[in-house]
This record gives C-alpha cells, structure tokens and sequence, in this order.
C-alpha cells in the first residue's frame, strides 16, 4: 500500500456512489415517462369532453343574460350622462367663481397661491373696501380702527 490511500492502479475498481445514484435516476425517469405522458394525454382528452359538455349551458346561460345586462346598461347610461353633465356644470361654476375672486385680487387665476407673499394686499387692485367685507381680512397689521 502507498501513501495515497490505496493500492496502485486498484482505485478505478470501486464505482462512484453519486454516478451510480444518478445512473439508477435516470432509469427510473425513463421507466415513469410514457406513463406520465399517457396519464396526461388522458387528462387532457376528459379536460375536452366536459368542455364539449359545459361550453352548450354556458353559452346558454351568457344568451339568456345578455338581455338583462343590455337592459341595465341602457337604463343606467342615461343616468351616468347626467351626472357627469352635472359635475361639469359645477366645476365650471367652481372655475368662474375662482377666476372672479382671482381679478378682485389683482391675480390671474393661475397665480392664486404661487405667490410668496400671499399676505400682502395690493391696495389699488381694490378700492373703496368695507370693514366688515372679506377684504378687510386682507388690511394688514394696525389697520382695524375700531380698537382703542
């Protein structure tokens, strides 16, 4: 016996306990296949006869309902139309109204809230305010003359 662990040249006479395995594997796939095939062909072709079977009620059940859900649809849309013609109405009320209050302000529209002294009153934008107005809110510090 050398130093490498066995006899010289004996080695290659014991089989690789892994390739033996994967071998035995192998075998076993090869065997189990044309069943696994044959039990999924067989599926496969049930799979098609209750579709043939239900595909009948189903369109059955879809031409009986088809009426119903036309007569839904028909009923509703005239409802959705008048909603949202109501909903434009408003946000065009809505956008009128912030368009005014935005040229009473000296601002356009678009500029309401980009300003960064969105406190400041530009006095000549209007004149001629009333004290108890919502532009008196706008006056500054020191301008209620009502205190003593």
């Amino acid at each position: 016996m050398d130093e490498t662990g066995g006899t010289t040249g004996g080695g290659d006479d014991r089989k690789d306990p892994v390739k033996d395995l994967q071998a035995r594997l192998e075998a076993a796939m090869d065997e189990v296949r044309p069943k696994i095939r044959k039990a999924l062909d067989e599926l496969d072709a049930r799979v098609d006869e209750a579709m043939a079977d239900i595909r009948p009620r189903a369109q059955s059940a879809m031409n009986e309902v088809r009426p119903k859900v036309d007569q839904f649809v028909a009923d509703v849309q005239p409802r959705l139309d008048s909603l949202l013609d109501r909903l434009q109405h408003r946000i065009e009320e809505l956008r009128r109204d912030l368009d005014s209050r935005a040229s009473r302000t000296g601002r356009a529209a678009g500029e309401i809230g980009a300003g960064a002294d969105e406190g400041a009153r530009d006095e000549s934008a209007s004149p001629g305010h009333e004290p108890g107005s919502a532009d008196a809110e706008f006056q500054g510090p020191g301008a209620d003359e009502s205190i003593p």
